[in-house]
């Protein structure tokens, strides 16, 4: 993005807020739970409130509260969706530094700083830039060759000429030649720049992250085939509510149509969305994946456990049918095909079963797909399992490919399968072996995923990273 491209969009921005210039001193007195304050690339942010819905936990926050942070984000790495939830609880600037550009940069401690509320836009704006650079890169390239095409032809004007004094042809004769002679050439020239043109970037060298988010990159596995959808991973757009369902205490079902009926979503397996919110003055984003796939044409279902205190989960019980909700996508670092590995064991708490549920209804479904799932299950009570029927379904109609264990913390009389937390016995028991050919994921609340974790490691699969890889074999959602 030029800098003419930049001011021009500053230019239409209309809300601004002034933060403070603070010194380090003064961030180094916040340093509790219950007042925490943290510096990243000389950002001040109070992180008081986010310490429930960290996925890292409180005590991760706590570590660093009161200092300078910016180390540990960038040794763990962070999504975009940081970057955007962060912006909500930005308070100042480190004195010494200013927010220009998106970049820290000296100047003297009293001189006033401000940052742009909506500054995620112009970095929404940067793909729609690029593509417009893009295309005019390759008209400038068809206008190049056109014009090199049309020197050639008319250099070869002494075709014409040895053709009348050869074969004795009439002057309208050559007329016509010369006409279907320069449209041939015409033709065949654009033909051969569009296959320059194929060829050029099929030979490029590409990142795994250069694919675009509704394609997958080659693996000897063999590629689930993905769609082009509605979807932007740049850029929220506005999908309007259908319907809304109280399925069971607290648990809400959200449909949301897609332009058409026959619009398909683009969501990787796997894969999931941001939806964004203002609310109370401060911009709330958070990721759900849909329990819909792209058979379901013409619309995104959510599954989502609204908490009393769930800022997103009640502002979107809060919508009214017909509203709209800002939603982007795909999202997310798994990127599933067909026969990964011969063998996938689930984890799930709560909620958690919604990512994992897509991987089993899309192998489940799949005649072309092998891969054996296991999947532990945990939640308080019976009233709490999400997809329950949907679930049973599959492990009626595919017991050689899927096979589910249900546990609870709270069981009624009546219950017959498992009772209390998820032990490393129980993982042992239900889970496949360790080896090169399998893989576990997880997904819940980050007490039940890092224990599980610990649990796995201590059975011999390895450790993950900070952040989990397709390549990881103890993948977190």
């Amino acid at each position: 993005m030029t800098t003419s491209d930049r001011k021009e969009l500053k230019a239409r921005w209309k809300n601004e807020v002034e933060v403070k210039v603070i010194s380090m001193q003064e961030v180094a007195k916040h340093k509790t739970k219950y007042d925490n304050w943290i510096i990243i690339h000389g950002k001040v942010y109070d992180v008081t409130d986010y310490g429930k819905d960290h996925p890292g936990g409180l005590d991760i926050l706590l570590d660093v509260a009161g200092t300078d942070a910016t180390s540990a984000y960038e040794d763990v790495g962070h999504s975009e969706d940081a970057a955007e939830i962060m912006h909500s609880y930005l308070v100042g600037v480190i004195e010494g530094t200013t927010l220009e550009g998106g970049e820290a940069r000296k100047t003297s401690s009293s001189q006033l700083t401000h940052v742009l509320v909506r500054r995620h836009e112009l970095e929404q704006s940067v793909p729609q830039t690029k593509s417009l650079v893009n295309l005019r890169t390759e008209l400038a390239a068809f206008a190049v060759g056109t014009a090199g095409l049309t020197y050639f032809i008319n250099s070869c004007h002494l075709l014409p000429s040895l053709t009348v004094s050869a074969f004795h042809v009439t002057g309208s004769q050559v007329a016509g030649f010369t006409q279907g002679f320069f449209a041939a050439s015409t033709a065949l020239g654009i033909v051969g720049l569009a296959g320059l043109r194929y060829l050029s970037n099929a030979t490029k060298t590409r990142s795994f992250n250069s694919y675009s988010p509704h394609l997958l990159s080659a693996s000897p596995a063999g590629a689930t085939f993905q769609p082009a959808g509605v979807l932007n991973p740049s850029v929220y757009r506005k999908f309007t509510l259908r319907r809304k369902d109280e399925l069971s205490d607290g648990i809400y079902r959200f449909v949301f149509d897609l332009p058409t009926k026959y619009s398909v979503l683009g969501l990787p397996i796997g894969q999931h969305v941001a939806i964004r919110a203002m609310i109370d003055d401060h911009t709330v984003v958070r990721s759900y994946t849909p329990v819909s796939n792209n058979r379901d044409l013409g619309r995104l279902e959510l599954l989502i456990r609204v908490y009393p205190k769930g800022l997103m989960g009640n502002y979107l019980k809060s919508l009214k049918i017909g509203e709209t909700a800002d939603i982007r996508g795909p999202k997310g670092a798994m990127k599933y095909c067909r026969n990964v590995c011969k063998e996938i064991g689930m984890i799930g708490g709560g909620t958690g079963i919604t990512p994992l549920y897509q991987l089993i209804r899309a192998i489940c479904e799949d005649p072309k797909d092998d891969t054996k799932i296991s999947v532990i299950y945990g939640n308080r009570s019976e009233s709490d399992i999400m997809l329950r029927g949907k679930l049973d379904y599959y492990a009626r109609v595919a017991p050689h490919k899927f096979k589910i264990y249900y546990t609870l913390d709270q069981p009624g009389p009546e219950w017959t399968g498992g009772k209390g937390h998820v032990t490393k016995a129980l993982l042992e028991a239900k889970m496949p072996q360790v080896s090169p050919h399998a893989k576990i994921l997880l997904c819940g609340p980050p007490g039940m995923v890092n224990a599980m974790k610990n649990n796995l490691v201590g059975l011999g699969f390895e450790a993950p990273g900070g952040v989990s890889k397709m390549s990881d074999q103890i993948f977190c959602f």
